[in-house]
């Protein structure tokens, strides 16, 4: 065997979970002559290479990432089964606008150091050569949680651990961890309108979306609209009250679930939250701007058999009109007595369009008839003047509805 292959095999490895290519490329660059380097560019592929590489002596870790976040492969690595990613050293990599919050929770969850951007060569090297040991000795040091739990794991436990063969750790997936959010959503939300329903009082959803975030990273970076969305994040949260349940269902995402509350409350809070966001200004170099939401508002008369989904549903529908609508709006209808309830609501045509973009065609089904009869001037205007030559199908669906009338 070459001095290389042995220097490969005995060099240890440090996995660099970071969404930003100039930092892998930057701890690539200063590691790589005595590590084995293995990049993730997501929480999804961190913990899939933690899952399957038994030989990571640490892990570098950004706390803001797309999807699967630094806080979620912290969580699911120190719930899993597996002895060795409980005590797998985290070293989490942060930037400058990351708060004392941000740090103590990740302490919390067992994160070993915190590094911060822009790192030197120096502090890097130190940060990671504290926590990884000889090839000699052990590849899992025991890490300290904030609390009464301490996981440990000796040298002699971790040396008998590697001459046995590990299990394969159990750890979440992706689709776990998002059905994990959803099911979270889901049983708050259901309970707090069981409450609802037996206090006999109102309950309101607030659906909200960050408007435009792919022309914000188009004109940025991904370092910079990580952190813009996490200081979203706290604007809203700060704003919502006591009793709210806020989940954030994606990046830029927010379901705000707000018990004994009615619809024209909710609108004050939903108020105040818009007027926040209009008065936070963004920097990024020369440029100076700001964001925008949208929403959607759902608050309906609250019924025996009324289902927490049915609420969420009609807020996002809601929702998609207002961003398709250009943004920075927050729609919300009064419903007539028996609207989600059996009696159906007549749509427009644009509403009808909102449902079928979100995925809700049943109420669209019931009316398809009448919706055909309102856009049927349109598609003959349509006909006719670009000739998309349609006669027969425009003749059939004059005959449909002649039939249904």
């Amino acid at each position: 065997m070459t001095r290389s292959a042995v220097q490969t095999e005995t060099r240890q490895t440090v996995l660099v979970a970071d969404d930003s290519r100039v930092i892998r490329k930057a701890v690539n660059t200063i590691l790589s002559d005595d590590y084995q380097i293995i990049e993730a560019e997501n929480g999804e592929q961190a913990l899939a290479h933690l899952q399957e590489n038994p030989n990571i002596h640490v892990v570098l870790l950004d706390l803001w990432m797309p999807d699967v976040d630094g806080f979620e492969v912290l969580e699911t690595m120190r719930n899993s089964d597996s002895p060795r990613l409980k005590a797998l050293p985290v070293i989490v990599v942060t930037g400058h606008d990351d708060d004392a919050e941000m740090r103590t929770r990740a302490e919390e969850l067992g994160a070993a150091d915190f590094i911060a951007k822009p790192f030197s060569a120096v502090e890097l090297r130190n940060s990671v050569r504290q926590y990884i040991l000889p090839p000699t000795q052990a590849n899992i040091i025991p890490f300290t949680k904030t609390g009464d739990e301490t996981v440990t794991l000796s040298a002699t436990q971790a040396a008998a651990a590697q001459a046995e063969p590990e299990r394969k750790p159990r750890v979440k997936t992706v689709a776990e961890i998002r059905r994990q959010r959803e099911a979270y959503l889901a049983r708050e939300g259901a309970r707090l309108l069981h409450e609802a329903i037996r206090q006999r009082r109102p309950l309101t959803v607030l659906r909200l979306q960050v408007d435009r975030v792919k022309g914000l990273l188009h004109k940025t970076d991904t370092e910079f609209t990580k952190r813009t969305l996490y200081r979203i994040n706290k604007l809203v949260e700060s704003e919502t009250r006591r009793k709210d349940l806020m989940v954030r269902v994606g990046p830029a995402d927010f379901v705000i679930v707000m018990p004994n509350t009615d619809g024209a409350e909710a609108r004050e809070v939903g108020k105040v939250i818009y007027r926040a966001l209009r008065h936070t200004t963004f920097e990024y170099g020369d440029m100076k701007f700001r964001l925008t939401l949208s929403g959607g508002l759902a608050a309906p008369r609250i019924t025996e058999n009324m289902k927490f989904e049915t609420i969420v549903a009609l807020a996002d529908v809601r929702l998609e009109r207002a961003y398709n609508s250009g943004g920075d709006q927050l729609i919300f209808e009064d419903l007539r007595p028996g609207a989600l309830t059996g009696e159906v609501r007549q749509l427009s045509l644009d509403e009808a369009a909102s449902s079928l973009r979100s995925g809700y065609t049943s109420e669209v089904a019931q009316q398809l008839d009448r919706l055909l009869r309102k856009c049927l001037p349109l598609l003959v205007f349509a006909n006719t003047t670009l000739k998309l030559n349609i006669d027969d199908a425009i003749r059939r669906i004059h005959e449909r509805i002649k039939g249904a009338a």
